[in-house]
């Protein structure tokens, strides 16, 4: 027969090469999977909406701040025209941190239903245009009060308390008396007919708190108490080029479109625009203006009439001057700060003990608060209350004294800075805040509108820290009016600058903070982290306003082209995923570079929590400061998608080595086990004139064919998978085939073997029970135990081996939100990966185990002839595996320990106990199978 024919014959050389082919079939496959997955997970999750930050000087290290626009400005605009015509450059968006604007609510009030119904001198030419949204005369519902119709004395308690998210702090609280009833309509007559008022009940005298606030007064629809102000609220205000910054969004950024219709520097002038809003009175103005805004220069101002109202404040104050220049203001909707005014309202008698608690309302900013205008007056309606002013229709939407005009300060502008500590396993850097001054919020105004001065006692100040520093400015600005083009919504752009591969936009896209440990370092619930009243805090929301570079410059007081462009975010006219577009995007950057600027590359970042220690966070009033504890942003990893793809596609190939080899050593043990069993051949060999070395060359043509099959395997598997990695690894198992075969064959060495076993020796190991038998028996052959023990131990080792790189995964990926994302990609082809790295080791060994189960089956019969139970022969095969597992237990845990320490050292713990495991459950299920 030929080597071809005797291969076939020997059955176990067959099969044993069948299994390691079809091993290294499905192992390939699967790990191609893993790395296709784990390429298109990445390729779709690492290129966000630019790829270049540019910025004067960038921060060291891997992790990137998302505070871009935090107002050190150095770029100049010329730098900026010089990026816009580079021929890689497709979008350069600048943008810049303007300042921070501090105003006050609109005095807020109290409204207590008192409707008087219908009246055609009160309600004036209300219902002279129903179209207008006015309620017919005949369709006013009847009059209704939560007032009594005599007077009765009330005690107000007014009050602000705030939160961070972790606590709340009482801002202020005020109380006020007085005695309130339901109004009634008074005829008097006059010169010329009667005439129509309201009239408040006998012995009313209204509820006055201190000032600046004002006192209480009866309308057609409300009893209105005004209440003390509400503490200052504190904004953000960033400056873009609108035309870029929309080509940066896409359809996102469709906000910006009325701020491209702002007309220009020259055009800005603050009295010339208020006194054209005020001449629409002059001029008259519709009910669709009323509603929708005058068209100014193409752009309907729906909130032109706070606009004249803070216009009108600010000229009889004194504030405008002929410099003043009026800023073009797109104003985010809504607010995360967390404010609520509060009111308790006690019927009380004379002797101020209370009669009936009426009940506490209550109001926060939410959705509905706008900086810099207001879609509603403040108010907080009395228990019980209904709204009726909707009656009058269109007219009453218009509301003078929603705001009065904002204070605009670069005080506590600047970006936190942080200092670095330890680094993690997964790569991640721990850092600690470095905390500024104390600012004190919550102050009066020191004149009320009047012009009377406010009692400053009546509010404690409060103080919160600040980790932010001054910015720059030019020369001493006159006082900018705020002119409102529109509104956009920060969740809305948040989603738009995408999740995994999000890149800080600058100011106006909201990056959280959220409490993970106390400042003990205990772990703790997720708790988000609100903005601070004072806008100077740790937490940051969204911008309250975005401008053009013209509002900046006067709002900051520069007259000539200042380097006051903080980053400018650009994109590279490269197509396809961040490693098709990486040369481009180099190049540009380079360019970019050549000019004296920092450029870096965000192609291929993903967000990554970073994890902040804050200390000095709050203090007692003893002034002792306690630190928050440890809180969490998203910031951005640089690199993160070369870093992912190289860490888990070297687990991938590690994972398929391990799988193969381990395979292949196997193989080798189980062929070793089988060749000396034929022994007896190479002695008729030998007695029939062969040489040792023909014998051994007439052997290793089976092991040949063995071979050729493993190569063309390999050939076809490379091929397809068109893989260094995977042909270096089929390569390595080839080897270790061949190997193997050349050991095995110097195994056919003949020896005739004598039986001189005396009668009496005391080494003789007495049969007295299975255990005995089964210990006499793999002593008396020695070398297919240490072969079957060997290849347990391999096993051991490689499943300890999979298991360490299976537990590595999410470590090795890294801290990034990418990583994660490809760590799953890659979980489920791995564990396949794994899971067929041990069935094929499992089935190796017990093709191994069953190279004597024709003798073992020999020997139980005989010992089932001397009158053994099957019990005590199942005990037999136990033992023997036991014994086998006992010799192949170091091995396996040492293997699967230094395994672990060399691939995974994270998880060596996990590599022994793995090798541990795996031993320990091979012997019950070798006892199982092989009978």
């Amino acid at each position: 027969m030929n080597a071809v024919q005797r291969f076939i014959r020997s059955k176990v050389l067959l099969l044993t090469a069948a299994i390691l082919i079809a091993a290294m079939c499905l192992s390939v496959l699967v790990q191609s999977q893993s790395q296709a997955a784990l390429n298109r997970t990445v390729d779709e999750n690492s290129r966000g909406l630019y790829d270049v930050l540019v910025q004067a000087k960038a921060p060291a290290g891997a992790l990137l701040q998302p505070e871009i626009a935090n107002g050190t400005g150095g770029i100049s605009f010329e730098q900026l025209e010089s990026i816009k015509k580079l021929s890689g450059t497709s979008v350069a968006a600048p943008i810049s941190l303007v300042s921070r604007v501090t105003q006050n609510l609109e005095a807020p009030r109290l409204d207590a239903m008192d409707y008087l119904g219908y009246n055609a001198g009160l309600a004036g030419t209300a219902t002279a245009d129903q179209a207008a949204g006015a309620t017919a005369p005949d369709k006013w519902p009847a009059a209704e009060s939560v007032l009594s119709d005599e007077s009765k004395k009330y005690r107000l308690t007014a009050s602000a308390v705030s939160s961070d998210g972790v606590s709340e702090q009482t801002l202020f609280k005020s109380t006020a008396e007085g005695t309130l009833g339901k109004a009634k309509l008074v005829e008097e007559q006059a010169a010329g007919g009667s005439s129509i008022r309201i009239a408040a009940p006998e012995g009313e005298t209204g509820i006055k708190f201190p000032a600046p606030a004002g006192g209480s007064e009866h309308n057609l629809f409300n009893l209105s108490v005004s209440l003390p102000l509400a503490p200052e609220v504190t904004e953000s205000v960033v400056a873009v080029d609108p035309a870029a910054e929309r080509a940066l969004l896409g359809s996102a950024g469709d906000f910006l479109a009325p701020l491209e219709k702002a007309p220009p520097a020259d055009a800005r002038n603050a009295g010339a625009i208020g006194r054209y809003f005020e001449g629409l009175f002059t001029t008259g103005i519709g009910l669709d203006q009323l509603e929708e805004g005058p068209d100014f220069l193409g752009v309907k101002l729906k909130y032109w009439a706070p606009l004249m109202t803070q216009y009108q404040q600010a000229k009889r104050n004194g504030q405008l001057t002929a410099d003043s220049q009026a800023i073009p203001l797109i104003v985010r909707s809504g607010t995360s700060l967390d404010l609520k005014y509060n009111v308790k309202i006690e019927e009380i008698d004379e002797s101020g003990k209370v009669v009936k608690d009426v009940g506490t309302v209550s109001r926060s900013l939410d959705k509905d608060y706008l900086p810099f205008v207001s879609k509603d007056p403040f108010v907080l309606s009395w228990p019980g209350s209904t709204d009726h002013s909707s009656l009058l229709g269109a007219t009453g939407n218009f509301n003078q004294g929603l705001y009065t005009p904002a204070t605009w300060s670069t005080d506590f502008a600047a970006a936190p800075k942080y200092t670095d500590g330890e680094e993690a396993a997964n790569g991640a850097v721990d850092k600690t805040a470095v905390p500024g001054e104390w600012v004190t919020i919550n102050r009066l105004p020191e004149k009320s509108a009047n012009g009377t001065p406010v009692d400053q006692t009546q509010r404690e100040p409060v103080d919160e820290r600040s980790y932010r520093e001054n910015l720059a400015t030019g020369e001493k600005t006159a006082a900018p009016l705020a002119m409102v083009y529109g509104t956009f919504d920060p969740a809305a752009v948040a989603e738009a600058a995408g999740d995994v591969n999000k890149l800080p936009l600058g100011g106006y896209d909201p990056t959280p903070f959220t409490l993970v440990k106390d400042a003990e370092g205990k772990d703790v619930p997720a708790t988000e982290l609100e903005p601070s009243l004072s806008a100077t805090g740790l937490a940051s929301q969204s911008a309250g306003a975005i401008t053009d570079y013209y509002g900046l410059a006067a709002a900051r007081g520069y007259t000539d082209n200042a380097d006051v462009i903080d980053a400018v975010r650009v994109r590279a006219k490269a197509p396809g995923s961040w490693k098709e577009a990486q040369p481009e995007v180099e190049k540009l950057a380079a360019e970019i570079r050549d000019m004296g600027l920092e450029a870096t590359i965000v192609a291929g970042s993903a967000r990554e929590d970073a994890s902040i220690f804050v200390p000095g966070y709050s203090k007692d009033d003893a002034g002792k400061e306690s630190a928050l504890g440890t809180v969490q942003q998203s910031w951005v990893r640089q690199n993160a998608a070369e870093a992912v793809t190289g860490s888990l596609s070297g687990t991938n190939v590690t994972l398929l080595f391990l799988t193969l080899c381990g395979a292949a050593l196997l193989t080798g043990a189980s062929t070793v086990s089988y060749i000396r069993k034929r022994r007896s051949e190479a002695g008729t060999l030998r007695a029939m004139g062969w040489t040792q070395r023909r014998i051994r060359n007439w052997v290793l043509e089976e092991f040949g064919v063995g071979a050729v099959l493993l190569a063309v395997a390999g050939l076809v598997l490379s091929l397809v998978s068109w893989s260094l990695a995977t042909a270096l690894v089929c390569v390595a198992v080839l080897l270790l085939y061949i190997g193997a075969a050349f050991f095995a064959a110097q195994q056919l060495r003949h020896r005739d073997v004598i039986d001189q076993e005396p009668q009496h020796d005391e080494r003789l190991i007495p049969v007295d029970s299975p255990l005995t038998f089964a210990n006499r028996q793999l002593g008396t052959n020695k070398f297919n135990t240490l072969a079957l023990a060997v290849a347990v131990g391999v096993f051991g080792a490689a499943v300890g081996g999979l298991i360490a790189l299976l537990i590595d995964i999410p470590r090795a990926a890294g801290a990034s939100a990418l990583s994660g994302l490809a760590a799953a990609s890659v979980a489920l082809p791995s564990i396949l990966l794994a899971l067929a790295g041990v069935v094929v080791g499992l089935v190796l060994t017990l093709v191994t185990g069953r190279f004597e189960l024709n003798a073992k089956r020999q020997y139980l019969s005989i010992l089932e002839a001397m009158g053994w139970n099957p019990d005590m022969l199942r005990q037999v095969r136990l033992f023997e595996n036991a014994l086998v597992g006992t010799v192949a237990l170091p091995l396996g845990v040492l293997g699967a320990l230094g395994i672990g320490l060399l691939l995974a050292p994270y998880a060596a713990l996990w590599a022994g106990v793995a090798g541990l495991v795996a031993v320990l459950c091979w012997i019950p299920i070798a006892t199982k199978v092989v009978q």
